[in-house]
């Protein structure tokens, strides 16, 4: 009786502990990046020439990933285009990263929807990976440092007193 005690306490304790891991490095964790430095990339604008995070150094970069096929991405695009037009002498640039793989689609897109700020093709989705996207739209706001101090997930009025409160405040 006793041993059967222990045996599901030990039992008990194993499985806290195995949970415990598991959250601790938990892959998921929508804020893993939030505070570390923002991971460089190099891609290409719809014009073809190849655009590095590294060019914005000095500069606030609030980086939008999206897809042609997201709704919600693009109920975003007229207050991105806003704000990119209200900050732009301010050192704030807005980047949308597309995440998808016809470029012809992006493109097609970016007229049709009157996209004024830089969109980046990630035709191989390996930046959106780098970044843990899970869901579109996620958008991450890099200080003029390089370093990620927020992140965004689902559509935002990016012009709102809300977002600009927290711009204004890097």
């Amino acid at each position: 009786m006793i041993q059967g005690r222990i045996k599901t306490a030990l039992a008990i304790v194993a499985s806290v502990l195995l949970f415990s891991s598991f959250s601790l490095a938990n892959p998921w964790d929508i804020n893993k990046l939030v505070g570390a430095q923002a991971p460089e990339f190099t891609l290409k604008d719809l014009t073809g020439r190849e655009i590095s995070l590294t060019d914005f150094q000095g500069k606030l970069v609030l980086l939008n990933f999206w897809a042609t096929w997201c709704p919600s991405c693009k109920e975003e695009i007229p207050s991105l285009n806003r704000l990119q037009k209200r900050y732009k002498d301010r050192g704030l640039v807005v980047i949308g990263i597309a995440s998808e793989s016809s470029l012809k689609r992006v493109k097609d897109f970016s007229n049709k929807y009157n996209i004024q700020f830089l969109i980046l093709h990630d035709s191989s989705i390996t930046v959106t990976r780098k970044y843990s996207v899970f869901a579109l739209p996620t958008t991450f706001l890099i200080d003029r440092r390089g370093k990620i101090v927020e992140k965004f997930i689902g559509a935002y009025r990016w012009d709102s007193k809300e977002i600009t409160d927290i711009i204004d405040s890097y």
